[in-house]
């Protein structure tokens, strides 16, 4: 059997990537999150309180 090694080093490089760009995506999202309770929260203390 001959194994092709352009995809023993391919394949490891893509999960990286993918990895890479699935963490950015959780990362923005959870800051966003954070960005709207600091603006509610900012809103709640100038109309409310």
């Amino acid at each position: 059997m001959v194994m092709n090694h352009g995809i023993i080093f391919i394949t490891p490089i893509i999960s990286g990537l993918i990895g890479f760009i699935v963490f950015t995506i959780l990362k923005k999202r959870k800051r966003s999150a954070k960005s709207i309770y600091k603006l509610i929260d900012d809103l709640e203390k100038k109309y409310i309180y």
